[in-house]
């Protein structure tokens, strides 16, 4: 009797909705749910990816609506922010001065969120710390692209259509009428 008035207490539906709402939406949606602007941090370092670049101004441009954003100057470490950026995809560019720089491919900022993107400017390039391209050399070719990739893939190949052909070879045909 106990127990099926715990089961029928509208206090415990209650609660067990409450607590599966909470596990499917997300505790910053509820917290801030009309923030859909994000932040961009980091650093600008010289050539040699280790020197600060003091008094460079970020600009960012967004490229769904082309509305451009420019931080403060960096500070003597490099420093840079960039508060209140709509939730998209941006541009970035860098005036620093010795000249200005161009970033070659697009940023994704997304809302209540701060990016982290350090880089080093280079003559001719932005490149993003630890994604620098050797100067001079080819780029690299795919691993199956090389002689020892495809004598991988052949090997490979070979031992699944073996082992494919095994299966097929041990198995025998049932039959009701067939006697072992």
């Amino acid at each position: 009797m106990l127990r099926s008035n715990i089961f029928r207490s509208r206090l415990l539906l209650v609660l067990t909705v409450s607590a599966f709402v909470l596990l499917l939406v997300p505790l910053n949606t509820l917290a801030n749910p009309g923030s859909s602007t994000g932040a961009i941090v980091g650093f600008i370092y010289g050539s040699d990816m280790k020197t600060p670049v003091q008094n460079a101004v970020v600009k960012v441009r967004n490229l769904n609506n082309g509305q451009e954003v420019v931080s403060t100057p960096t500070d003597a470490v490099g420093a840079y922010k960039i508060e209140r950026l709509e939730e998209g995809s941006y541009v970035l560019g860098i005036s620093a001065p010795d000249g200005d720089y161009n970033f070659n491919y697009s940023v994704r900022v997304k809302g209540g969120e701060i990016g982290k993107l350090s880089l080093a400017l280079k003559a001719g390039e932005v490149s993003a710390l630890g994604q620098g391209s050797s100067e001079g050399s080819e780029p690299k070719p795919s691993f199956f692209y090389t002689p020892v990739g495809i004598a991988v893939l052949m090997v490979a190949t070979t031992v699944v259509l073996y082992g494919a052909f095994k299966l097929i070879e041990d198995e025998e045909e049932a039959s009701p009428s067939k006697k072992n």
